[in-house]
C-alpha cells in the first residue's frame, strides 16, 4: 500500500474558464506570479502590479491549446498617462470555444436508448477594464472589473407534436479582481496579495452556483541580489504563492525563472496539491526593436492522463 496526495474537492463552481492561465510566463512557474509584474496581462493576475510598467505602454495577446482540443484566447492592452501621475488603465478579453459536442435525447424507440439531435457549441467570454495606482514607491493597489459571460447551449428537454423541446442555457455576470502590491525595500523581495473572481452566484435555469472565487499571497526575489553575481548578466527569479479556491484545498505553487542578459529566459514551476495539472516548463525571448520591446513566450504543462497543454504569448512594450 501507498500514500496518494489527491487534490480535494469542496465545492462546485462554473464559469471555470476565468482560472485557467491565458499567459505562458505564468504557466512556466505554476502561476506563482501574484507578486511579479507581468506587464499587459497583470490585470488578470494581480492588477496592482500594472502600475510599474517600464514603459507608457504595453499590449499583449496569447492563445491556450488546453484539453479536449478547448481552446483559449486572450489579449491586453495597458496605458499609463501623464507619466504615470494618474495611474495605470487597461482594457482585457479572454475567450473559451469548447468545440461541438454531439447532443441526444432518450429515445425509447430507438436500438440505443437514443436519438441523435444535431451539435451544441458551448462557449464564454470576459471583457475587463483595469486600473491600477502607486500609492507610494512601494505601495500600488489595482482592480479589475469584467463582465463575463457563458453559453451552455441549448438542451432538449422534451418532445413535442413539432419536434424537440428546447431549453437556453446561459448567463452574464459582473467580476471583481483585486490586489495590491509592496516593495518591502529589501533588495528586489516583493509581497503581494491578491482577490480573484469576486462575483455574486450565476443562474443557468434553475440552477444557482458561484464563481471560482480565488484568494492568493505570494512573495518574490532575485536570490542573485544576495551574491556577487553580476545582475546586468544573470538573474534568478523565485517566487511562492499560496492559493486558496473556493472550490478545492490550500495549494502551494513554486516558481523559478532564469533570465540571461535580459534576453533570454527559462522557467519552471510546481504546485501542490494536484491532481493531474503537474510540473510546467517554458522560455522566452525578449527584443528591443527600435522603441519597442518585443517579447515572445511558450509554456507547457503536464496534465496527467490528459496529455499536455501548450501556451503561446507575445507582449509588447512601447
Amino acid at each position: 500500500m501507498s500514500n496518494a496526495y489527491g487534490q480535494d474537492k469542496r465545492a462546485q463552481t462554473s464559469m471555470k474558464f476565468l482560472s485557467v492561465s491565458p499567459d505562458p510566463r505564468a504557466a512556466g512557474m505554476s502561476d506563482a506570479v501574484t507578486s511579479l509584474e507581468m506587464g499587459a496581462n497583470a490585470a488578470l493576475y494581480n492588477p496592482a502590479t500594472m502600475a510599474h510598467i517600464k514603459g507608457n505602454y504595453s499590449a499583449t495577446g496569447g492563445v491556450v491549446q488546453w484539453i479536449a482540443d478547448i481552446n483559449y484566447n486572450s489579449a491586453s492592452f495597458i496605458y499609463k498617462p501623464g507619466d504615470g501621475r494618474f495611474g495605470v488603465i487597461g482594457l482585457n478579453a479572454v475567450s473559451v470555444d469548447y468545440g461541438e459536442i454531439l447532443a441526444t435525447i432518450v429515445d425509447e424507440n430507438s436500438p440505443s436508448g437514443f436519438a441523435d439531435v444535431g451539435t451544441v457549441a458551448p462557449n464564454g467570454y470576459a471583457f475587463g477594464l483595469s486600473y491600477a495606482n502607486a500609492i507610494t514607491d512601494q505601495f500600488s493597489v489595482g482592480a479589475n472589473f469584467r463582465i463575463a459571460s457563458m453559453d451552455l447551449g441549448a438542451a432538449y428537454v422534451g418532445v413535442n407534436d413539432n419536434g424537440y423541446d428546447t431549453q437556453s442555457y446561459s448567463a452574464q455576470t459582473g467580476v471583481l479582481d483585486f490586489g495590491i502590491l509592496y516593495k518591502t525595500g529589501f533588495e528586489s523581495l516583493n509581497f503581494a496579495m491578491a482577490l480573484r473572481n469576486f462575483s455574486p452566484g450565476v443562474r443557468f435555469f434553475e440552477e444557482e452556483t458561484e464563481l471560482p472565487l480565488t484568494f492568493k499571497i505570494g512573495i518574490s526575489m532575485d536570490v542573485f541580489d544576495l551574491t556577487d553575481i553580476d545582475k546586468d548578466t544573470h538573474s534568478l527569479l523565485v517566487s511562492i504563492d499560496a492559493n486558496r479556491p473556493r472550490d478545492y484545498d490550500e495549494q502551494l505553487l513554486f516558481g523559478l525563472e532564469y533570465s540571461f542578459v535580459d534576453r533570454f529566459m527559462l522557467r519552471g514551476g510546481y504546485g501542490f496539491p494536484k491532481d493531474e495539472e503537474q510540473f510546467s516548463i517554458g522560455g522566452g525571448i525578449k527584443q528591443p526593436i527600435g522603441g519597442l520591446i518585443l517579447e515572445v513566450n511558450y509554456a507547457y504543462t503536464k496534465f496527467g492522463v490528459f496529455g499536455e497543454v501548450n501556451r503561446f504569448g507575445v507582449q509588447l512594450g512601447f
